[in-house]
């Protein structure tokens, strides 16, 4: 079943498609004029949409303009009706981005089959944006493998060394002649052997918190009705002790899906930004968890720099940050909270840069698994 809405100014050509598509199994929405269309649109976004052409005030070429212009929405699929079979109309309708285009009167038989064919297409393109984010995965295993071994291999550099100095000191103690000159000294060479080692250790083990997260995509989903308070009082307690300001705002009382999995989707988002975002601390970083057509949206946004010169396709890439080789930084949260999400949480997500910093949409459908 898919959200398809359509858009006529003659009521019974409204009342036609309503019928053909309704027995089909779809949820159809019905607008009377463009503007109605983008009202609607703007509040239960659909996966089609189907526009006459000509139309008093805005005309349908005019009405895909518009929705083309919007980044939320630019990617709808428009199929085209008319009563109009000529070239000149066929062409002005792809040349604006329609996908396909029906003359009237309309035909049951031929309206199912090129509705049936923009699903599939639509479906085609989430399989491939899964795939591609898989096969993104995958280069993020083989590049964090890769970067292990450095931290690793200063690490037992460290304590290599640091073994070494005991065992000169021992001998120096064992034979009666360590000096205080000489502990001092191998005192401070140890110390500092210790830190270099600490900080290699804990860089691994970020990689491998990582790749647990990671991990989380391939295990079966649990999901469950979740009450947004006691979820939410539990995301603050966790960041608490971090010099970050959280906002929720929510608009429901429940969420179904796997907790662990969201849980781990919004900590990642708010490393990111403590880490990435140079944060305006006059402003919180705010959630909002509102219902949506069908699904939970949440929005975050952190009031931070946003992208840096950075595509949202860059952001995604694993290995890509605004703050590359400082503080053990990989930019690996990023691509993996967007497989996370489309994956692990069976839903979808968009990226936006505003004056009010990154900006991501998240949607999860109700009762995913």
């Amino acid at each position: 079943m898919a959200n398809i809405l359509i858009v006529d100014d003659v009521a019974e050509n409204l009342q036609i498609l309503q019928l053909i598509l309704r027995n089909e199994g779809h949820k159809v929405y019905a607008a009377i004029s463009a503007e109605i269309a983008l009202t609607i649109v703007g509040e239960h976004l659909p996966d089609l949409i189907i526009s006459d052409i000509k139309m008093p005030q805005m005309n349908g070429l005019e009405f895909c303009k518009e929705l083309k212009k919007a980044e939320s929405t630019a990617q709808i699929p428009i199929i085209f009706v008319s009563a109009q079979s000529d070239t000149d109309n066929i062409v002005a309708a792809l040349e604006v981005g329609g996908v396909d285009y029906i003359t009237k009167p309309f035909k049951p038989a031929e309206v199912i089959a090129r509705v049936k064919t923009q699903l599939k297409l639509i479906e085609a393109h989430k399989l491939a944006v899964r795939q591609h984010l898989s096969h993104v995965m995958n280069q993020m295993v083989v590049g964090v493998a890769h970067e292990i071994n450095t931290p690793l291999g200063t690490a037992i550099t460290a304590v290599t060394h640091f073994d070494d100095i005991l065992h000169e000191l021992r001998g120096a103690f064992d034979g009666q002649i360590l000096s205080a000159e000489q502990l001092s000294d191998g005192l401070v060479d140890s110390l500092e052997s210790a830190r270099l080692c600490e900080r290699s250790l804990i860089r691994v083990a970020k990689f491998v918190k990582m790749l647990k997260e990671i991990a989380q995509v391939e295990r079966p989903s649990n999901p469950r009705e979740i009450k947004t308070s006691g979820f939410f009082e539990g995301l603050k307690e966790r960041w608490q002790d971090e010099t970050v300001h959280l906002k929720v705002c929510t608009y429901t009382s429940t969420i179904i899906a796997d907790d662990e999995v969201l849980s781990t989707v919004l900590d990642n988002l708010i490393a990111n930004s403590l880490a990435h975002g140079k944060l305006d601390n006059s402003k919180p970083i705010t959630i909002e968890v509102e219902e949506a057509e069908q699904a939970t949206q949440i929005i975050y946004y952190d009031h931070g720099q946003g992208l840096k010169n950075l595509t949202v396709e860059e952001l995604l890439k694993p290995f890509v940050t605004t703050k590359r080789g400082n503080a053990g930084h990989v930019g690996l949260s990023a691509a993996v909270t967007a497989n996370l999400i489309t994956n692990a949480l069976n839903g979808s997500y968009q990226i936006f840069e505003k004056e009010r910093g990154l900006e991501w949409v998240i949607q999860i459908p109700l009762g995913a698994d």
